[in-house]
Formats: structure tokens, C-alpha cells, sequence
């Protein structure tokens, strides 16, 4: 007997969890420290994530926004730490198949008093094991399962959006840098040509106030390209936070090619978004993870049943065995609370699907309106930009001939940096609008490098 009890504590041990600490903050740190190029490659080429494909990384050259998409699903620290909660969910669906324990019950009981002189000790011991667990051993398994699908498609919903978030935070970098340049580009020619402006007012052979009108145009460049300069220290900082880089980590980026724009009429787009965008996706998945809550708090309203053995000696030395039998009576119906609660759930999470749906379809339909102006507004300055192209080349070699005036030729290659940085800020906005079109209806990435 003895042994029996040693080999069953032994054997009870043997499944128990051992603790051991960890410890925070070096371990934090050493989190912080940006993958290894050689581990960044290995895991973008396999990389599973609905829409996005995996991709060869190449360092030796200038990244598209593709790659840097692809990057930022794989280091940055907050995805990082939403797949971690994964697990979690894993755990729950794990733990919701395990089979309730037995419960053993033993009691010795000493005779005292008149009478007790000869009384033996009294004994008895029980083995209970609660039915009812396997009644909803199922229910809950798909509770938990539907729950842990919820879990997974958020992160992939955030995966997705923080690709196409890097993707348009490179083009960013990119066009803020290029009319950056522009406008320096300005700034040195009216710089180069402010003593020779200065010199013909003093000729009287322009008026006084277009000097002052170049200068203040000067002024206003000046402010512009400072402006412009923080802008692009900001979107690289950001970038950098997006890719889990440190804030002075460079980053050599490709040259943007067109991103095509995402076609096709709103109403077909957002049915599209309803089957494949995964924040839809995850609170279907919540919606029956809720509904199979609220079948759950229905079961347990019906008596809870628990079957066993049982075993005695009573102090006359007569020992007795039989089987146990206990029955939780829903005498009060407790469990009617967890009903409603279960129930208002479920419908709340029915609310929110609707109201999700009706977002997705307003921001659908407005960002393609916006898509097709923006278009049209580039081609109209595509038109005007290629006239002043082809004007301010004839303006240079009639002011190398000396045909004509500094002013007229500097208002118009004013006119034609106006114009340059316009459309690169337009190209910024279309791609910004695109991305978010992407986005919002789930399209997969096509091939190619933008």
C-alpha cells in the first residue's frame, strides 16, 4: 500500500509545472538590439502573412518600400509583442481540452469519550470526479478556438497595416527628401543671381520692387525648405521606429516607382474588404467565440453532476464501500447572470461588426473618390509642368544669348519650382491615398518593387 501511494505521488509530480524566475530588464535590452541581417533574410523568405509575399532582402543595395514593408512585420517590437500574445490564446485552447481532476477525499476520525475504550479509529476516503466538465469539454474547446482565431487575425490585420504603414513612410522619406531638394535648388539660384538683381536696380533696369518681390520669394523658400528639412528628419525618425531600428540607423532607400492605383468600382471593393480584410475576419471569429460563451453559460445552468467511489471503517471496525454521487441542484438558477452577461456580449460584439462594416464602407468609398482627383490632378500638372519644362529650356538659351532679362527668367523658373514641388507633394498624397486603399480593401501586394 504504501508503495502504491509513493508510485502515485511520484507520478502526480511528474506532470506539475516547474517555476523558474526571469529576469526584466536585461533581457529587455538585449530585445532591443535590431535582428541580424542574416536573420531579417531567413525570415522574409519565410514569411506568412495573408497579402503579403515573401521577399529575397538584399542589403547591398537601396530597399523598396516592399522590403522595408516586410521588415517592419518582422522587427517591430509592438508586432512582436501582439504575437506574443498568440501564445496566450494557444494556452487557453489548450488548457480548455484538459479533463478536470479527480478529487480525493480522506478523513480519520478518533472515538472518545464513554464508550470509546476499545473503539478502533474511524476511516474513509473518496474519489470524485465532476461529469459535467465533459458535457461542455467541447463547447469549450470551440470557444477557445474560435477565440484564439480572433487573437491571430488582429495580428495579421496589424502586420498588414504596419507593411503598408512602412511602405508609405519610405516614399515619404523619399519625396520629402526630393523637393528638399528642389527647393534648394531655387534657393542657390536666386542666391547666385542677387548681386547681379541688385546691380540692374541700381542701372534703373528693373523697378526696386522686384527686387523686393524676389528677396520675399526668397524668404517664403527659405522657410519652405526648412519646413521641409524637419518633415524629413521626422519621417526617417519614424521609419526607423516602424522598422525597429535605432533613431540613427541609416537606411538607403530605392526610388519609388508609380504605385498603380486600386481599381475597380467602391461597391465591389468593400465586398471584397467583408471576406479578406482581417480585422472583419477576427470579429467574425470573436462573434463566435461569443456565441459559443453564451451556449456555455447555458449548460452550466443544468445540475452539475459528479460520480466517484467511496470507501469507509467505522470505529466497530466495519468497513463499508459503495459508489458517490453529488448533484449541484440549480435550486436559485445562479448562473442567470452569467447568461445575460454572455447574451449582451454577444450582441455587442453583433454592433460592432455593423459598425465596423459601415466605417470600412465610408472610408472605401471616400478613399477611391479622392484616388480618381488626385489622378486627375496630376495629369493636369503632368501637362502644365512639361509646357515650363520645354519654356524654361528655351528661357536658358535666350538668356545665354542675351535675349533675355535676369528677372523674367528667374520669375519663371520660380514658376517652375512652384509647380516641382506641387506635384511632388501630389505624389506624396496619391501614394499616401493608394496605400490606404490597400489597406482598406485587403488588396495582396502585385508584384514588382514599389
Amino acid at each position: 500500500m504504501r508503495m502504491f501511494v509513493a508510485v502515485l505521488a511520484l507520478a502526480v509530480l511528474s506532470g506539475c509545472a516547474a517555476y523558474h524566475t526571469k529576469p526584466l530588464r536585461a533581457p529587455a535590452l538585449a530585445a532591443l538590439k535590431t535582428p541580424s541581417h542574416r536573420a531579417l533574410v531567413a525570415a522574409a523568405r519565410t514569411l506568412r502573412v495573408p497579402g503579403l509575399a515573401s521577399l529575397p532582402l538584399d542589403f547591398r543595395k537601396p530597399l523598396t518600400g516592399k522590403e522595408l514593408g516586410v521588415i517592419a512585420v518582422i522587427a517591430n517590437p509592438s508586432l512582436r509583442a501582439l504575437r506574443a500574445r498568440e501564445r496566450i490564446a494557444r494556452a487557453q485552447v489548450f488548457a480548455a481540452g484538459l479533463l478536470p481532476d479527480p478529487v480525493v477525499q480522506f478523513s480519520v476520525l478518533k472515538p472518545y469519550g464513554v464508550g470509546a475504550a476499545g473503539r478502533s479509529l474511524a476511516l474513509s476516503d473518496g474519489f470524485l470526479w465532476d461529469l459535467s466538465r465533459l458535457v461542455t469539454r467541447s463547447t469549450d474547446i470551440r470557444m477557445a478556438r474560435a477565440s484564439a482565431a480572433a487573437v491571430r487575425y488582429r495580428v495579421a490585420w496589424r502586420e498588414w497595416v504596419a507593411a503598408n504603414e512602412a511602405r508609405l513612410a519610405a516614399r515619404q522619406v523619399y519625396w520629402l527628401g526630393a523637393e528638399w531638394k528642389i527647393a534648394r535648388a531655387s534657393l542657390a539660384l536666386l542666391a547666385g543671381h542677387e548681386r547681379v538683381l541688385a546691380h540692374d536696380v541700381h542701372r534703373r533696369l528693373i523697378g526696386s520692387r522686384q527686387l523686393l518681390f524676389f528677396q520675399a520669394a526668397q524668404d517664403a523658400l527659405r522657410m519652405k525648405a526648412a519646413a521641409l528639412h524637419r518633415a524629413l528628419q521626422a519621417a526617417r525618425l519614424t521609419l526607423n521606429a516602424q522598422l525597429g531600428l535605432p533613431p540613427s540607423a541609416p537606411l538607403r532607400i530605392a526610388h519609388p516607382t508609380p504605385l498603380r492605383g486600386v481599381r475597380g468600382a467602391p461597391r465591389a471593393l468593400f465586398h471584397h474588404a467583408m471576406s479578406h480584410r482581417l480585422d472583419l475576419v477576427a470579429l467574425v471569429a470573436a462573434y463566435h467565440s461569443a456565441d459559443q460563451g453564451l451556449l456555455r453559460a447555458v449548460l452550466d445552468q443544468y445540475p452539475r453532476l459528479s460520480l466517484g467511489a467511496a470507501g469507509a471503517r467505522n470505529s466497530s471496525g466495519v468497513s463499508e464501500a459503495g459508489l458517490q454521487l453529488s448533484l449541484v441542484v440549480p435550486l436559485f438558477n445562479a448562473n442567470r447572470g452569467a447568461v445575460a452577461i454572455a447574451r449582451a456580449h454577444r450582441a455587442a460584439l453583433f454592433q460592432d461588426y455593423v459598425a465596423r462594416l459601415a466605417a470600412a464602407r465610408a472610408q472605401i468609398y471616400q478613399l477611391d473618390a479622392a484616388q480618381a482627383s488626385l489622378d486627375r490632378e496630376l495629369a493636369a500638372l503632368r501637362g502644365r509642368r512639361a509646357r515650363l519644362a520645354r519654356t524654361a529650356h528655351a528661357a536658358q538659351a535666350a538668356r545665354a544669348a542675351r535675349a533675355l532679362g535676369l528677372a523674367s527668367y528667374l520669375t519663371l523658373m520660380q514658376e517652375l519650382t512652384a509647380v516641382e514641388l506641387k506635384m511632388t507633394a501630389l505624389r506624396l498624397a496619391r501614394a499616401a491615398t493608394t496605400l490606404a486603399l490597400v489597406t482598406a480593401t485587403a488588396r495582396p501586394w502585385s508584384g514588382g518593387r514599389p
